[in-house]
């Protein structure tokens, strides 16, 4: 009985933490969802201690795995540099990529850039649908975001040299490919498309 209080206790630590300092202080709504995964962990194991049912196996694996080690492993996700966030948003945007729609995607992507302007994966993803549904110029655009971020992106580099020619805008897309070879001498397709 004992170690069913101290699990309650250690479950409500953990729910308040969530909410306080995710879903309040981030003012993120996607810690919603481990918010409701945590309360149902906490009913589980309120039913056991009130009721004396739900004793099984699969209730205390529930117990444990919604209220105790997902929200820690998204604490050491984040202690890492991982954005939880961000990485729900893009996981969630290559399913609906597979699935062809890409409009959900793209939706998810933007709401994702406009809340984390600094999400590498999600101006990459969108760099690349609107390169694939012929937006040329917001490509561009979102690889340059790509680069302001990460500054050692050398397909990014390329892309943009790609994407500059295709708009035949030949004296930038030469300055870009320039820079690349500074930084990447081997690249051999670099060096080919200067040519």
């Amino acid at each position: 009985m004992i170690w069913r209080i101290i699990i309650s206790l250690i479950c409500f630590i953990l729910f308040a933490y969530v909410f306080i300092f995710k879903l309040i202080k981030k003012n993120d709504t996607t810690y919603i969802c481990i918010l409701v995964l945590q309360a149902i962990g906490i009913l589980i194991n309120f039913i056991q201690i009130l009721f004396n049912v739900l004793n099984g196996i699969v209730f205390h694996i529930i117990i444990f795995l919604f209220s105790i080690i997902l929200p820690i492993a998204i604490f050491v996700l984040e202690g890492k540099g991982i954005n939880f966030t961000e990485l729900i948003y893009v996981a969630m945007s290559k399913i609906y990529l597979i699935f062809g729609k890409t409009k959900n995607a793209k939706d998810l992507l933007i709401k994702l850039v406009n809340k984390y302007d600094k999400s590498y994966s999600a101006h990459k993803m969108l760099a690349e649908i609107y390169e694939k549904e012929g937006g040329m110029r917001k490509s561009i655009d979102e690889y340059i975001k790509v680069l302001d971020i990460k500054g050692n992106d050398h397909k990014s580099y390329f892309k943009i040299s790609q994407l500059l020619n295709d708009l035949d805008r030949k004296d930038e897309a030469i300055e870009m490919l320039q820079i690349l070879i500074k930084k990447r001498p081997e690249l051999f397709e670099a060096s080919k498309m200067l040519r």
